[in-house]
């Protein structure tokens, strides 16, 4: 099979943010999505090249959820999805 290269995702920057149904999501499950993303798209190999790319997508992902600032990820998290001293992450 041939191999290609996977494109990084794209957010819409003129995407708005999520409208009035996020006023209803909680703080805690914005910031699971926030972790899922970061975990799911660092393990994709065709896309987790530039861990500093990914940590700046993701940061745009918690824009399009409402969030000014990225939520806040345990180290140990941290550790555990790969992205270790990857600048961008903020820690609690």
């Amino acid at each position: 099979m041939p191999i290609t290269k996977a494109d990084l995702p794209v957010v819409d920057q003129d995407t708005e943010k999520g409208g009035e149904g996020l006023l209803y999501v909680g703080m805690e499950n914005k910031k699971s999505a926030y972790q899922a993303w970061l975990g799911y798209y660092n393990s994709n190999k065709t896309v987790a090249r530039d861990k500093s790319r990914i940590v700046e997508l993701a940061s745009e992902f918690s824009r399009s959820m409402g969030l000014d600032i990225p939520p806040a990820l345990a180290k140990l998290v941290v550790g555990k999805i790969g992205l270790k001293n990857v600048l961008g992450l903020r820690f609690k």
